[in-house]
């Protein structure tokens, strides 16, 4: 039985949800049951998360925040998707797919598929959900830069040319929902592709759509009742998500049964809800590495001796053992050890304070202050700060520590001028495609963009990483993407701290959720989730 508060809350939501319905997501009025003796309540059809940040925006094709993934991924849908639990792509939107070469990519689309606006899917829609997408600066142009045109080659098929080759293409493809030009158009502003709607409305082809919000305190989304892949019973119809910026408070909500799941990374307080037979607690090796940043445009951290010696100042086990209680992986460089293609030649990092003490004394540098910023509601971040900044004053370092916005770290990182010696990103890979996990994050096209916030320019690994995004033969790729990350290691090009283990934990009421080791925390299928009777 759901607690007390959480029925005033979703009594709450509800009310503010009657008077913010948008047009597009407005839904209808709910069926009464068919069947009479059955033991799933309306309450049980109500299920509630816990997500530490307000989304930035719910607008599929400008997402700045992982946060916002949480409701974007839910509302759109790409032509293809990843199979949840694993990094395998499947049809999706598009039933079919052809790859002629690694340069051109043919989607047939799935009849019958509509808007939450009633308008229909077709090929007109895929393209301009991608020009849109190719419009923004931002995590998700990040993926389609590389288009050379977009083609509605008839109705229901839509033909994709690269600019060069990519044989990896498809993992981005399963990043682009497709969003309905009708409303869109509808509510453009000045030219601006509907972003300033979008951003707290949704109208796409998935399961449930926004239905009402309360800036920093909730977000409501409600079943589409006309969702191509029809609905059963035993499925949720509402999804509440309170922003509940305390993990503690969150871990605590879950225990007691006022909220269902947590979006959080949990580090502690797991005996209690293991000893909960109300809950599941899921534990598997990630696809994501926790760094800091080395603003390598910026003293001090333009000299690599320096780098080398924070490097090795880090007490990695320390990590591993007092921020993820041992449910994590001193890393190999910054490919997580669960990716296939990882370099296991590579040694675990390793803290040495001796050396890392002459490695500075023959930097020149001297003693020296640097800044570290981190996003707040990351309380593993605080901990591992708190951590390297002990083992640096025995350096000669002072570290200084700084909470900020997600929106404010994304926002000074657009420069290496206005970046901080460091910044934290718990860097899950955001598609399936290794090539594409160091591409971002360290390829010198990305500097100074999400998230190459080293500002990380090396023509060396810019041309072997090139050269495994072409290539289509896997033994040649694997001896590309080895020569990258020997690269990084070699250039400390930023401090590589921890794989953390997936830990997440549920209401078993709910059956059907899988660990996705893609997008960090934030990807539910809710569709996929069905209530035990």
């Amino acid at each position: 039985m759901k607690k007390n508060l959480r029925r005033m809350l979703v009594v709450g939501i509800i009310l503010a949800m009657i008077f913010s319905l948008s047009a597009c997501s407005k839904s209808e009025d709910k069926k009464e049951e068919s069947e009479e003796n059955t033991s799933i309540s309306e309450e049980d059809k109500i299920f509630t998360a816990a997500l530490g940040v307000m989304p930035a925006n719910f607008d599929p094709t400008n997402l700045v925040g992982a946060g916002d993934m949480n409701a974007s991924r839910t509302c759109y849908e790409p032509l293809v998707e990843e199979i949840r639990g694993t990094t395998e792509i499947e049809p999706w939107l598009a039933e079919s797919y052809e790859v002629p070469d690694a340069k051109t990519y043919i989607f047939k689309l799935r009849e019958g598929v509509k808007f939450a606006d009633g308008t229909a899917l077709n090929a007109e829609a895929v393209v301009y959900s991608y020009e849109r997408a190719m419009a923004f600066v931002n995590p998700i142009s990040t993926l389609v830069q590389e288009i050379e045109s977009v083609e509605a080659t008839d109705d229901m098929t839509v033909t994709i040319k690269l600019k060069s080759d990519n044989s990896g293409f498809l993992y981005n493809v399963a990043k682009v929902g497709i969003i309905s030009p009708t409303w869109c158009k509808e509510n453009e502003k000045d030219g601006d592709w509907a972003q300033e709607y979008c951003a707290r409305n949704s109208c796409g082809t998935g399961a449930y759509q926004i239905s009402g919000y309360e800036e920093d305190q909730y977000y409501t989304m409600e079943k589409f009742e006309d969702y191509w892949g029809g609905w059963e019973d035993n499925q949720i119809d509402t999804i509440q998500t309170l922003i509940v910026k305390d993990n503690a408070t969150q871990i605590q909500m879950l225990n007691s049964g006022e909220v269902d799941k947590l979006q959080i990374p949990i580090t502690e307080n797991l005996d209690i809800l293991e000893a909960n037979e109300n809950i599941d607690v899921l534990t598997e090796q990630s696809l994501q590495t926790n760094i800091f940043t080395f603003n390598t445009q910026k003293a001090p951290f333009d000299n690599l001796m320096v780098r080398q010696a924070v490097t090795l100042a880090m007490d990695y086990q320390g990590v591993k053992d007092n921020v993820y209680n041992g449910k994590a992986t001193v890393p190999s460089g910054f490919m997580p050890a669960k990716f296939a293609d990882h370099d296991n030649s590579i040694p675990q990092q390793e803290q040495n304070l001796e050396k890392a003490k002459e490695l500075m004394e023959q930097s020149g540098v001297g003693e020296c202050t640097v800044s570290v910023h981190l996003c707040e509601g990351s309380d593993d971040q605080v901990q591992m700060a708190q951590i390297l900044q002990a083992n640096l004053a025995e350096i000669g370092i002072t570290l200084e520590i700084k909470v900020m916005p997600w929106l404010s770290l994304v926002e000074e990182n657009a420069s290496p001028d206005t970046a901080p010696e460091m910044s934290a990103l718990n860097m899950g890979a955001f598609t399936g495609d290794s090539v594409f996990f160091l591409k971002q994050n360290f390829h010198s096209m990305y500097s100074g963009q999400p998230y190459n916030w080293s500002f990380y320019e090396n023509p060396e690994f810019d041309e072997v990483i090139d050269k495994a995004t072409a290539t289509v033969d896997e033994t040649e790729k694997q001896e590309y993407l080895n020569t990258a990350q020997e690269i990084l290691v070699d250039d400390c090009a930023a401090l590589y701290i921890t794989s953390p283990d997936s830990v997440e934990a549920i209401n078993n009421k709910y059956q059907g959720f899988k660990i996705h080791p893609l997008d960090y925390y934030y990807s539910i299928r809710f569709y996929q989730l069905t209530i035990a009777e």
